[in-house]
């Protein structure tokens, strides 16, 4: 018994350190891609150091639910391919603990990384999204974010350039120009004389109300000129979009608690687009977490290999069993979202399959029974060969 914990707190220790290494290396990754944006609001458009730290605060816990498992299954591959280079799980066979015994710190360590990423994707993500929508609000409110100065053509928000001639503040604008091109087949241009940005503490919108201008749109012959004039019009800007570049159909049910989008979906008279929307939802927060128990199974089998390949085949395996994954899953959520398949269907056929794989590999790595594929094809093209050689 003593040997046993023993041996779970080394293998436990083992797939830690690789764990945080990799969640530091993915987290960096994700970032990258928000740095810019961020260092922008810091630099060009005088938002505070500690407003633009609250903002990385705030998206991180969605980065957790994509690292943890990924790190996770790197962690074990990598524990697990080194303990197998360096004979230790031989000479642990040769002590009479099996395989299965070898994966019980690793369920272990499944369990805790499955309930923080439940945590983080049921509970602590939708507050998080919630809050980032919030504070992006107030950055507008305070004129950090908004982008606009007088004589500066703005690209801040997608598909739109926004000049404005003079201003003193948002809410004495002059001369206002806008090339609204988010809709490629109907773009069109805005002229107004004055303008006042409008912020709603309670829907969270900003909008850009415009007096005495003119909507220009592109000709349709060479013959014909459309121009429509307005004493007063309003033109919603999205300042999520700012930012965080998400589908603006799928930004309100990513914001909103699990509980009450259970509710919401039991409360439903009839399906809608919005329902499936709260349904694929629900069911991508509940399958994402149960990945880490999957990898968990398939990371210690895959990672006992008879070659000495080290940490870096870890690594590498790793990689390609999460792209795999994920592959899977992203044509099974696009495929939900368009309502080809059920969302049951699309969100746990492919931690279906993981499992029944995870399984196999362990059955197969547990009595070391060769049944690789790669073995099968290359034993049957040894044979044909043969054959044709005794034919001709």
């Amino acid at each position: 018994m003593c040997k046993i914990r023993i041996m779970d707190r080394y293998i436990f220790g083992e797939i830690l350190v690789p764990f945080f290494l990799s969640m530091a290396a993915l987290t960096l990754v994700l970032f990258v891609q928000k740095m810019f944006r961020l260092a922008e609001l810091v630099i060009s458009k005088g938002a505070s150091v500690a407003s633009t730290a609250k903002i990385f605060a705030y998206i991180m816990p969605s980065f957790f639910v994509i690292t943890v498992p990924m790190s996770f299954l790197v962690g074990t591959l990598t524990a697990f391919s080194r303990l197998s280079s360096d004979s230790e799980v031989t000479a642990m066979k040769a002590s009479r603990i099996s395989l299965y015994s070898m994966t019980r710190p690793v369920m272990l360590f499944a369990l805790l990384s499955f309930l923080f990423t439940s945590a983080m994707s049921l509970f602590v993500a939708p507050e998080a999204n919630h809050a980032l929508k919030v504070h992006l609000f107030n950055l507008v409110k305070s004129k950090a974010m908004i982008g606009i100065e007088p004589g500066v053509f703005s690209s801040t928000f997608d598909g739109m350039v926004i000049y404005v001639d003079k201003m003193e503040s948002l809410d004495q604008m002059e001369g206002i120009f806008i090339a609204d091109e988010r809709s490629p087949k109907d773009p069109y241009a805005i002229f107004a004389r004055r303008g006042v940005l409008i912020a709603d503490p309670q829907s969270l919108q900003v909008t850009l109300a415009m007096k005495q201008g003119s909507v220009h749109t592109p000709p349709r012959d060479d013959q014909s000129y459309s121009v429509m004039s307005f004493d007063s019009g309003n033109l919603f800007l999205d300042i999520s979009h700012a930012l965080i570049r998400q589908g603006s159909s799928e930004q309100e049910v990513e914001e909103t608690n699990s509980l009450e989008l259970l509710r919401t979906i039991r409360r439903a008279a009839a399906p809608d687009q919005s329902v499936l929307d709260m349904k694929n939802e629900i069911h991508k927060r509940l399958s994402i977490p149960f990945a880490c128990l999957l990898f968990g199974l398939i990371g210690a089998p895959l990672g006992i290999r008879k070659s000495r390949s080290g940490k870096s085949a870890g690594v590498a395996i790793a990689l390609l069993v999460f792209l795999a994954f994920y592959m899977v899953f992203a044509a099974g959520m696009n495929l939900s979202k368009t309502g080809q398949v059920a969302p049951i269907l699309a969100f746990w056929v492919p931690n279906l399959v993981m499992a029944l794989l995870s399984v196999a590999f362990l059955y197969k790595k547990g009595r070391d029974i060769d049944f690789s594929i790669f073995s099968a094809v290359s034993e049957a093209y040894y044979r044909w060969r043969a054959k044709r050689k005794r034919t001709f």
